[in-house]
Formats: C-alpha cells, structure tokens, sequence
C-alpha cells in the first residue's frame, strides 16, 4: 500500500514531533486532537521550525513547506482518508481503547495502526478493534526529529505485514527501529525515569541543585539534553503518571520522589508552565542559573 497520508491520533509533544518529523519526509499529515490545548499545536510547531531555521538546520522555504503539509482537526471522520494512522495520546488505557475502536470504525480496513504508547502493552490495547493483527508499537522518542532511534514492539497478534510497515515508515523517517519485547515501559521511559527519580531524591535531599545535577549529568555522558530537563519536556505530570504506571507493574523501584508529586501538585509541570526542574523562557528554551533564579 502507497502511504502518502498520515493521521497522527494526539497533539501533544509528540504527536506535533512525529507530524513535523512526517511532514518534513513528505507526507501529508492530519494532525487530531480533542483535548485542551490542541488549537495551538500548528503554532508549536511553527516555533520547533523556526528554532531549527535558526540553527540553519532548514531553510524557510523548507519551513513552509512542511507546516503545508499538516492540517489540524477534531474532526475524526477524516480518517477515513487515511493511509497510516499513528496513535500518540496519553497513556491511559481507557482513552487509547476508545480512540482506537473510533478509528478502527472509520479508517480503510487495510490501513494499519501504530501506537506510540510507553508503558501499555500493545495486545492490551488491541483488545478493542477488530484489526488487532494491524496495530503494532512504535515507541517514538522526543524530541523525535532529532532522535534517530525508535522502539518496535508487537503485540500477541500483530502481524508481518504490519511490522514491515512500521519498519518502512520508522526508515522514511529517519528512524532505526530496534525491535524489542513487549513489556510495560520499554526501554528509554524505564531508563530515564530510574535517572530522573533518583536526581530528584538527591535534589530533595539537598546533595545538590537541580542546575547542577542536570550539569553533572548531562556533560558525564555526552547529552545534548539531561534528565530533568527531558522530564520537564514530556510535562511532569506524565513523568509522573508513567512512574505510577511501572510502580504497579514493577514494584518500589519506580516509587516516585516526593518532590516530583510536589511539583506536580503546585502545577510546577515543565515546559509549558515554564518552570519544573529548571526554568524556560518563552521560546522553550533553558534559562540560564541567573535567569532561572529571577523565575523563582
């Protein structure tokens, strides 16, 4: 099957990632949403392009180009122009069921189904369409257009066909799938969340500032982002939930620290509320320790 139209099922961090990222490899994308915040998606991605533009890392007719080939909707009765659906909601199994069983009503039934999920098992979420053979697990990592790897995992009944898919379309993109078995949070989230829980209890602690671990961190193994502040770009309130998530499937390990359900209490998220670990300014990017000190 030809793909030239994707639809990217969530508009959060990274579901604009992988449209942008699709977009800018030459599919037509629909981007859906129908939570809150889902209006300024085409303007988050606007600025993702210009802070790439700005490292010269496109150029504005390039820019242009790519923002031409996404448009936003609510309206999931376009899926049934879909050729590939990509689903990239938040981690909660009753919201991905529901929202897979809708598009499984209006997409082509030769279209398959690929789930961003972290920490649901994909046979799990199967459960509710009637092409469970077609959905399989493409674990997307943020920011997605600079990171070149990807996690595939298939369910109980995935199919060939549908993993040759996911393979061809994480190739189109640029994307190394590493195939992996299925388990709940796979590698990265597990990974990173053991290093941003730990950080966090040394901060509440008080061994060390949250400048200065992330600091620590990142320049011992070569980042170009460290832990906090990838926490604080997923939004602590997924990071969050996602350790809520493992600690029930894993045990005391994933525990979350303190401060993090803290932050999260105060609305101290990250990001989008420019201030968690660290502190961001209007364009999303770090502040400085003096900078961030003054957000405090």
């Amino acid at each position: 099957m030809d793909i030239r139209r994707i639809a990217v099922l969530g508009a959060g961090r990274l579901g604009r990632g992988i449209a942008e990222c699709a977009a800018g490899k030459g599919y037509d994308v629909v981007l859906f949403s129908q939570g809150a915040g889902g209006q300024d998606a085409l303007l988050r991605i606007e600025r993702s392009l210009h802070r790439r533009l700005a490292k010269w890392g496109i150029t504005e007719s390039e820019k242009r180009l790519i923002l031409g080939r996404i448009n936003y909707t609510q309206d999931l009765k376009e899926l049934s122009n879909a050729d590939l659906l990509i689903e990239a909601t938040l981690d909660k199994m009753q919201v991905k069921r529901e929202l897979l069983h809708t598009a499984d009503q209006f997409c082509r039934p030769e279209v398959v189904f690929i789930s961003a999920s972290a920490t649901l098992r994909i046979s799990d979420l199967a459960k509710e369409i009637k092409r469970s053979e077609m959905l399989v697990g493409l674990h997307f990592i943020p920011p997605v257009p600079d990171v070149s790897v990807a996690e595939l995992v298939r369910g109980e009944q995935t199919s060939e066909h549908a993993v040759a898919v996911a393979r061809q379309i994480a190739t189109r993109l640029g994307k190394q799938a590493v195939e992996i078995q299925e388990s709940r949070g796979l590698v990265n989230p597990r990974a990173l969340l053991v290093m941003v829980n730990e950080a966090a209890c040394m901060i509440d602690e008080g061994i060390c500032e949250a400048h200065h671990a992330e600091l620590i961190l990142k320049e011992s193994w070569g980042m170009k982002q460290g832990p906090l502040e990838m926490a604080d770009r997923l939004g602590l309130d997924l990071v969050l939930s996602w350790m809520e998530q493992l600690q029930k499937a894993y045990g005391s390990r994933y525990a979350p620290c303190p401060l993090i359900r803290r932050y999260v209490r105060e609305g101290r998220l990250g990001v989008k509320t420019r201030l968690g670990f660290l502190a961001y300014s209007e364009d999303d990017s770090v502040l400085t320790e003096d900078e961030g000190n003054k957000e405090d």
